[in-house]
């Protein structure tokens, strides 16, 4: 290594601890869609962008000639030189494996990355050399692991991956605010002249800039944007030259809403004070600073050391504070305390009848943080397979299994549960058996106490829990009738069948009225012939052996086998609705989880893969609520929104577990002290005000792409949605109430998708907010645009940028919703 880069890094020391997460990190794990700009013009060009880029340039000239670190593997290490290409990508195996940088999720590096190095049984000693860069490739999340020779080629490394997209990142974090003159210099530079002589050159035609607008995705319509061409356009000549042009971008970006709070903290002054931004940090945002930790924000966000604390300044900060309570969970509780994120069908992508099981299923759930997820294990002539009985295809269970091995622990480090539904023959499970130890090996658990507490989930780290159901002994029943579509009789004896499939056979022919059933494939009916509907299906001893937790038949909660620590029932939501129309089994179900586990998953009439409302399980304590993760529809929303509560410092995307509220875990002696127990906790109604202020870089419609003129007119939707009956909220500023009571909408903003302006402000009252939560829906007419679903109690206090998603749950990195929050 040169002199002069170790030079650079002594004087630049604090660059390699920059992160991703300083842009737009919100700790989801979905995939991301981006806006454009090209990795090759920043990466040809960096030597242009100014003295804040030496280190960037010299470490990027560095990567382009390689350095060798050593590839971690789970079965072997491999030692490969590692370059950057000009196109935006890193390279290994002479260019035959790529890591574009636009594909990048996440870098994490020492103790943020100890849960890889943990799982793969590195020694703690290279944690300061070691870097993960998780990262997308045809949509799954995959993991590069590298460890370096010496501590300043671990640096090189981080740098150039970490700089470059952070670059990328301000690049296009620039369009939004309103002072900053990086995206009209680069962009003027790049595509215009790059000699001083031309700046004063009449160039820019309101063509040239309408499809600027459209390459960064600024939507606005066409008379939006012609009012600001001709507001930069002094001369009136209907060309733009370089100062023109900074003035158009600085008219576009303008943000009215971001001005008049700014006003009201400074009485109009250019700069704010140390006390001023103090009283803001503490009073609106909720922050626990100091003048001095104050102070160090300012220079943070400064444009420069001797210049005041300015209104650009300003935006950029509020542009890269988190929206999401940073919460530091105790994972050290009993496994039944903590609600855990589970997976109904994981092998499903689409509807229940029908469709071709995949292991993508179990990709994208694990990748997403799911801890529980179920496998039904059927007869086929090559062994055990995975499928929805006679209503899907089949995939082998050995694929399935090798998956769940690669992906278990991907985004979390905490107990995976596996709930495996045995629909096959005692030849298949003994098979079955041996796949899960060979592939999984010591990574199955077992050794739960049957009479004492669950183990945690931090005892449980990188652990995978087997959850069979126990039965009674049964002989194996061929059923010919089913092949004739006969009803089938169900009647003597207990089925033994998965909690799941017992549904499907006991409604099979409402099913197969459906045109989902009646149009079902050839596959299907091969699946009929193959495989061997049973009655009776006896769990062998050898997946028993192996399983830490044990399904039971629900009877009732009285019996002696519903008091041991290791069972589970697993109900699906009529079963436990039905249950709860009488009052004392309500309570007897909250009793039981308080000490417990429990399963709850969709009913059979669920065959398009629709997901219930999964707070009024939570409500009754159940740890395990499955929904079908395939389905992003208001259920698996709510769900998703209950589990991101990442801890980003310690490089967490999803832990998949969250600790009850203490008032479902605390345990009772008696269900009748149960409502005085929630009673004592939620004497103090909790009070929010809601405004919800504008968004930014709204997405640009498909139904509009070939008309560009179409009337464009956003507006939010803003739904409440709690396990309590809500009052109306109050408006108290701005909007209209929707049809729903618990609904409102805010005004339009006409022709304005870049930064609409709504100013909407709402009150609302209640009980508590453990099961509380707000999703906003960005529409024009009736045209959904983005949306976004939060737990409100997980908000942070004060002015908050909040992330925004399209309807199958993938983030747009840069469309934000401007909103602030206060709870009392």
């Amino acid at each position: 290594m040169s002199r002069n880069l170790r030079s650079i890094f002594r004087r630049t020391s604090g660059f390699v601890t920059s992160t991703l997460k300083d842009s737009h990190s919100d700790g989801h794990t979905s995939l991301s869609i981006a806006y454009p700009y090209a990795f090759y013009d920043i990466i040809e060009n960096i030597d242009n962008m100014g003295s804040s880029t030496e280190v960037l340039a010299a470490c990027c000239d560095e990567m382009k000639r390689g350095l060798s670190m050593r590839r971690i593997g789970r079965k072997k290490q491999v030692e490969y030189f590692f370059k950057l290409d000009s196109n935006g990508a890193i390279v290994w195996k002479d260019g035959g494996k790529r890591l574009p940088l636009d594909s990048i999720k996440d870098v994490r590096t020492g103790e943020t990355a100890s849960n890889y190095r943990e799982e793969y049984g590195v020694s703690k000693n290279v944690s300061h050399l070691w870097v993960t860069v998780i990262y997308y490739v045809s949509n799954k999340l995959k993991a590069l692991h590298v460890v370096a020779h010496n501590q300043e080629e671990h640096d090189i490394f981080l740098n150039c991956i970490r700089g470059l997209v952070k670059l990328r990142m301000e690049l296009m974090e620039s369009i939004s605010v309103p002072d900053n003159e990086k995206f009209a210099n680069i962009h003027w530079h790049s595509t215009v002249s790059r000699r001083k002589e031309d700046e004063s050159k009449d160039t820019l035609t309101f063509e040239d800039v309408r499809k600027l607008c459209d390459r960064f995705h600024i939507y606005c319509s066409t008379n939006h944007l012609k009012k600001y061409f001709h507001m930069a356009d002094v001369n009136n000549n209907g060309l733009l030259n370089f100062q023109e042009f900074q003035t158009f971008v600085t008219l576009l970006k303008t943000r009215p809403e971001l001005k008049q709070l700014w006003n009201s903290l400074t009485h109009g002054r250019p700069t704010m004070n140390l006390q001023e931004f103090h009283r803001f940090l503490t009073q609106e945002q909720g922050e626990n600073v100091s003048e001095g930790e104050t102070r160090t924000i300012i220079d943070k966000f400064k444009k420069t050391k001797d210049s005041g604390f300015t209104y650009d300044d300003f935006i950029k900060y509020l542009g890269t504070q988190p929206h999401a309570v940073e919460i530091q969970e105790d994972y050290d509780k009993p496994l039944n305390q903590y609600f855990v994120a589970s997976s109904h069908n994981t092998y499903l992508l689409g509807k229940q009848v029908g469709e071709t099981p995949s292991v993508e299923g179990y990709m994208q759930a694990l990748q997403q943080g799911c801890r529980c997820i179920e496998i039904d294990i059927w007869d086929d002539d090559l062994g055990p397979v995975v499928c929805h009985g006679f209503l899907t295809a089949a995939i082998p269970l050995i694929n399935v299994i090798e998956i769940i091995r690669k992906y278990a622990f991907i985004t979390s480090p905490y107990p995976l549960i596996i709930s495996l539904e045995t629909n096959c023959n005692k030849e298949n499970q003994a098979i079955a058996a041996s796949i899960l130890v060979n592939s999984l090996g010591s990574m199955l658990y077992q050794n739960i106490n049957e009479n004492g507490p669950l183990p945690s989930p931090n005892e449980l780290r990188h652990k995978i829990l087997l959850k069979a159901k126990k039965t009674k002994r049964m002989s194996n029943i061929f059923n010919p009738d089913l092949q004739n579509g006969a009803p089938v009789s169900w009647e003597g004896g207990s089925s033994s069948y998965s909690s799941s499939y017992e549904s499907e056979l006991e409604n099979m022919m409402k099913i197969r009225e459906t045109k989902a059933a009646s149009s079902a494939s050839p596959t299907s009916i091969r699946r009929i012939r193959r495989v061997k509907i049973r009655k009776g299906v006896e769990v062998s001893e050898k997946l028993l052996a192996i399983s830490a937790i044990y399904g039971l038949k629900f009877r009732n909660f009285s019996l002696p086998s519903s008091k041991t620590t290791t069972h589970c029932f697993s109900l699906n939501e009529k079963k436990i609705d039905n249950l709860c129309n009488d009052k004392i089994q309500e309570l007897s179900i909250d009793k039981h989880n308080r000490r417990h586990l429990m399963r709850v998953y969709p009913h059979a009439f669920r065959y398009k893969s629709s997901n219930f409302n999964p707070i009024k399980f939570w409500k009754l304590g159940t740890q395990l609520v499955a929904l079908n993760w395939q389905t992003n529809d208001l259920g698996q929303q709510i769900n998703l929104a209950m589990f991101q509560l990442s801890n980003q410092k310690n490089g967490m995307l999803h832990s998949g577990y969250v600790l009850k509220p203490l008032s479902l875990r605390e345990p009772v002696l008696k269900i009748q002290d149960i409502p005085a127990r929630y009673n004592s906790f939620y004497q103090t109604p909790v009070q929010v005000h809601l405004k919800v202020l504008s968004a930014q870089l709204l997405p640009k419609p498909a139904e509009t792409k070939n008309n560009k003129d179409v009337l464009f007119a956003p507006f939010v939707e803003i739904e409440f949605i709690s396990d309590e009956h809500l009052q109306p909220p109050t408006i108290t500023k701005g909007s209209t109430k929707s049809s729903s009571p618990n609904s409102i909408f805010t005004d339009v903003c006409m022709e304005n998708g870049f930064n609409p302006v709504w100013g909407t402000e709402i009150h609302l009252k209640l009980s508590h907010t453990d099961f509380a939560f707000v999703k906003f829906t960005v529409k024009t007419g009736e045209l959904v645009l983005a949306t976004s679903c939060l737990k409100i109690d997980r908000l942070k206090k004060g002015y908050r940028h909040i992330p925004l998603y399209n309807q199958e749950g993938e983030l747009y990195i840069f469309s934000t919703l401007f909103i602030s929050i206060q709870i009392s």
